[in-house]
């Protein structure tokens, strides 16, 4: 097998346990930031390390199964 050819993963390859425990870990503080801050949702992403808007939301939907203002708007209590 060409060295190049060895090194190189499909797109499909599965994540590292160290991947998986970080976008959770960021998946959380985003959660924290949209339940108790007003911080616009590009501002938290890229807070996070995101380069955009859109990548931010759709990671944080596929690890949440909502968007981020979806979440922010059901999980706020009255009066935030």
């Amino acid at each position: 097998m060409q060295p190049a050819a060895a090194s190189a993963q499909p797109s499909s390859a599965p994540r590292s346990a160290v991947t998986n425990d970080l976008t959770e870990w960021r998946m959380r503080l985003a959660e924290r930031a949209l339940r108790e801050e007003n911080t616009p949702v590009a501002l938290v992403g890229q807070a996070l390390g995101y380069t955009s808007e859109s990548a931010f939301s759709n990671a944080f939907k596929r690890m949440t199964g909502h968007s981020p203002k979806a979440y922010r708007n059901t999980s706020r209590l009255p009066g935030q």
